[in-house]
């Protein structure tokens, strides 16, 4: 907390680079710098001095509204935890998305509180960081999800499931590196048309990948892998020697150990297969 003066303060209002608001004790606002007026000025006539923010909240679109309310609680956290709390708070405007990063703190003005609400625009920041953050979780060759992803997903119910293309390094071997990177591009398309969009899909490793579902629907999950068998077999008709084993397993405990019985189920599946065509020669 810091004492000012009532010219201190109106010094550090005229200069203030970003969104400034003040409100006294009863959360009424008493000033707003040029930068804050003319914001609201896109969107109310409304004047702020003297009303709190849910006042104001009713006077002006409900968009605008909506980060007002948003930012009243967050003083009333800031006034909990008694101490500064910075916060992203997400505004949605005339035809984009914003992001403000608001911070609070109390000043006192001739003896008595006030509380600051500063804040910068750092949508342009955001988006990098948002790219950025895509970028290091793709994986850049079939666009899917990558093992960083993997690591860090909160995911907790539903099936993993683990798939393996067998014999992917003959594609390699025989038709080269280039060709057997179109084949996992085209496998990871027959895996989008396959599952849902809310399922996580990952590029596990080389040619080995990973299905996190939410839906605990077994029989679902059976629906769409049958699709990707049909998908994989109109997809990948000129490689015979071609094919992809599946293993899975509902959520338990965590999604490592989830992900080691899915791993295990895939590789007897793969282990299955070669019994039968080692006793069943073409």
């Amino acid at each position: 907390m810091t004492d000012l003066t009532y010219q201190q303060a109106l010094a550090l209002f005229r200069h203030f680079p970003g969104f400034l608001s003040i409100r006294n004790a009863q959360h009424q606002y008493v000033y707003l710098n040029d930068r804050f007026t003319a914001w609201l000025r896109q969107y109310s006539d409304a004047d702020p001095i003297g009303l709190n923010a849910n006042q104001l909240a009713k006077l002006v679109p409900s968009n605008v509204g909506d980060m007002l309310n948003e930012c009243h609680d967050a003083s009333l956290e800031y006034l909990e935890a008694g101490q500064c709390a910075p916060k992203i708070l997400t505004f949605q405007g005339l035809d984009s998305v914003s992001y403000f990063n608001v911070l609070k703190f109390k000043v006192y003005i001739d003896g008595e509180p006030y509380i600051y609400t500063t804040s910068f625009d750092v949508s342009d920041l955001h988006h990098e960081v948002k790219f950025l953050e895509k970028k290091a979780y793709t994986d850049p060759l079939t666009k899917l999800h990558n093992l960083a992803y993997l690591s860090s997903v909160n995911w907790h119910s539903g099936f993993c499931v683990v798939i393996d293309l067998d014999n992917f390094k003959h594609v390699n071997d025989s038709s080269g590196h280039s060709e057997g990177d179109i084949v996992l591009m085209r496998f990871a398309r027959c895996l989008r048309q396959a599952f849902s969009g809310q399922d996580i899909l990952v590029r596990y490793g080389g040619d080995e990948f990973v299905v996190l579902t939410h839906d605990k629907d077994e029989a679902r999950l059976n629906q769409a892998l049958d699709k990707l068998s049909v998908l994989f077999r109109d997809n990948f008709v000129q490689y015979p020697m071609l094919c992809h084993s599946i293993g899975y397993a509902p959520y338990q405990t965590s999604l490592r150990i989830t992900l080691k019985k899915a791993d295990l189920a895939m590789y007897q599946s793969k282990h299955t297969k070669r019994s039968v065509n080692s006793k069943n020669p073409s």
